[in-house]
C-alpha cells in the first residue's frame, strides 16, 4: 500500500506538475515498514511513473524500448506492457494448472460448459488482477499530463488537473479538493497543498510518514530537500493548530 500524488499549476505562464510519494511498503508476510525503496521512476528528462501495489513490477514498467519517445508513445507501451503482465499471469497462475492455453480458451469461448472446470477456469481468468496502479505524469509539448493506468483500463486526468492513488487516495484527493487546486493555482502554494494532502492521507493504514516530493515541467526535475521538507510540516502543524487556539474563540458566546 502507498500513496502516490500528483497536480497540474501555473508558474509564470508554464505549466508545472507537483507529484509525492511516501516509502510504505507491504508484505503479508512482514506486514507494513517504511523503506528506500523509491515509488516514482525517472522515465526520462520531464515524465515520470509512480506506482501503488506490487512494487517490484517499477523495474518491468520502466523498462521501455524509448525512453525518448513522445508522452503517448511511452503511455501507450506501459499500457501494453500492463496486458501483457495480466496475461502473463494469467497464463502462468490458471492455465498452466491445467496444462492448457488461450487457444483452448478462445476455442471454447462460445460452447456450452458442460465441464464445469472450463467455467471456473473463465471466472478466475475474468477475476485475474495485477492489483497495481500506475501514474504517469509528462508533458505533451507544452501541456502537462496525468494519466492513470489499472486493472480498469485508462484514465487521462487533464481535466481534473490533479489526483492521487493508493491507500490514502480518498484523503489526498478530498484535501486538494478542499485546497481549490487547480491548474491556474502558482507553483509554490500547490507544493503546499500536494504536501498537506499527503500528510492528510497519512491517516489511512498503509500510508508512509516519509515523504518524497518534487515537481517536473518541460525543462527537467527538482526535488525538495530536507530543510524545505521541514519548512512544509511546520506550516502544516502551525495549520492544525491556528484554528483550536484561535484567540477569537473566547468570543464565541456558550451562555445559555
Amino acid at each position: 500500500m502507498t500513496i502516490c500524488i500528483s497536480a497540474i499549476c501555473t508558474e509564470k505562464g508554464k505549466e508545472h506538475i507537483v507529484f509525492a510519494v511516501d516509502h510504505m511498503l507491504s508484505n503479508r508476510f512482514l506486514g507494513e515498514f517504511e523503506h528506500s525503496i523509491n515509488k516514482y521512476n525517472l522515465i526520462n528528462n520531464n515524465t515520470i511513473l509512480m506506482l501503488s501495489g506490487t512494487a517490484n513490477l517499477m523495474e518491468y514498467f520502466t523498462c521501455l524500448d524509448n525512453v525518448e519517445s513522445n508522452f503517448y508513445d511511452i503511455l501507450n507501451e506501459i499500457k501494453s506492457k500492463f496486458k501483457e503482465k495480466r496475461l502473463e499471469m494469467i497464463q502462468t497462475s490458471v492455465l498452466d494448472q491445467m496444462d492448457i492455453n488461450f487457444d483452448f480458451m478462445k476455442e471454447n469461448l462460445n460452447k456450452e460448459f458442460k465441464n464445469p472446470l472450463i467455467k471456473v477456469m473463465f471466472d478466475e481468468v475474468l477475476s485475474t488482477r495485477l492489483h497495481t496502479t500506475l501514474l504517469l505524469v509528462g508533458f505533451d509539448n507544452a501541456k502537462a499530463k496525468i494519466n492513470e493506468i489499472s486493472d480498469g483500463g485508462t484514465n487521462d486526468l487533464r481535466t481534473i488537473n490533479f489526483h492521487a492513488i493508493g491507500s490514502g487516495s480518498t484523503q489526498a484527493f478530498n484535501t486538494l479538493l478542499f485546497q481549490k487546486q487547480s491548474i491556474n493555482e502558482n507553483l509554490i502554494t500547490t507544493i503546499y497543498n500536494v504536501f498537506k494532502a499527503k500528510k492528510n492521507a497519512e491517516a489511512m493504514q498503509g500510508v508512509g510518514k516519509e515523504t518524497d516530493l518534487g515537481y517536473l515541467n518541460t525543462k527537467g526535475v527538482k526535488m525538495l530537500n530536507e530543510k524545505d521538507l521541514n519548512n512544509l510540516e511546520n506550516i502544516y502543524n502551525n495549520e492544525l493548530t491556528y484554528g483550536k487556539t484561535h484567540e477569537d474563540l473566547k468570543n464565541i458566546n456558550l451562555s445559555d
